[in-house]
């Protein structure tokens, strides 16, 4: 890619879901750095020497599953400086054998790039990507796998809620984690105009760490 933030949807379709097993190779030996990372809920590759060819496997086992496959993508955020863009993608796969009706699934893709001079114009540089990562809401996945699970796993996570909100007022009420208006300088009593809240304390504070480009890292 010389331009991924406009070229990255097209590339995502092309390896997941292309026409012919002659496009989706091409595409991932044109776009996937040889020694790319891969994560899934299901499956993971880890970054090596020809690890690309585990993760083409993987992609071709995707479409023998499943032979009609759309994807949609929603939206692309890039990040020039860091060389990562992350995709929100629908899409609708139907396994071969199932008897249930297909559901569209919504994941979200985090893919990492590198630079590299181009191996056609040394001039120009193309970006090629290292790291692979889709991540999906339990919904989500069961869409993806067995569609009539879906409004099973959304009672779940209803469920869920319902025992946080009941756990969290009766452990409050213990003493756990309780907040009190005011008290010796630990509680906040927030005007409508806006009070300032305490000072946080050295171990409460929330460090922004960066990730090292991929390519900085070694390999085992």
């Amino acid at each position: 890619m010389e331009d991924p933030a406009k070229e990255i949807a097209t590339v995502a379709g092309l390896v997941t879901a292309a026409i012919n097993p002659e496009i989706q190779k091409a595409s991932v030996l044109k776009y996937y750095a040889p020694d790319i990372s891969f994560r899934h809920p299901l499956c993971a590759v880890k970054s090596g020497p020809n690890s690309r060819d585990a993760i083409l496997s993987i992609l071709q086992w995707y479409r023998v599953l499943s032979p009609v496959l759309s994807v949609h993508v929603t939206s692309v955020t890039y990040d020039e400086e860091k060389h990562a863009a992350f995709l929100d993608i629908t899409q609708t796969f139907h396994i071969r054998w199932s008897p249930f009706k297909p559901a569209p699934a919504r994941l979200l893709v985090h893919l990492t790039l590198r630079p590299e001079p181009s191996p056609t114009d040394p001039s120009k540089t193309v970006y090629l990507i290292t790291e692979h990562e889709d991540f999906y809401h339990p919904d989500d996945f069961a869409a993806l796998v067995i569609p009539p699970f879906v409004p099973l796993v959304r009672i779940g996570l209803q469920a869920a809620t319902f025992a946080c909100k009941a756990n969290a007022r009766v452990f409050g009420a213990l003493g756990y984690w309780t907040t009190n208006d005011g008290e010796g300088g630990k509680g906040v009593h927030l005007q409508p105009e806006g009070e300032p809240l305490p000072p946080i304390g050295e171990n409460e504070g929330i460090e922004l760490q960066e990730r090292p480009p991929r390519g900085d890292k070694k390999h085992d």
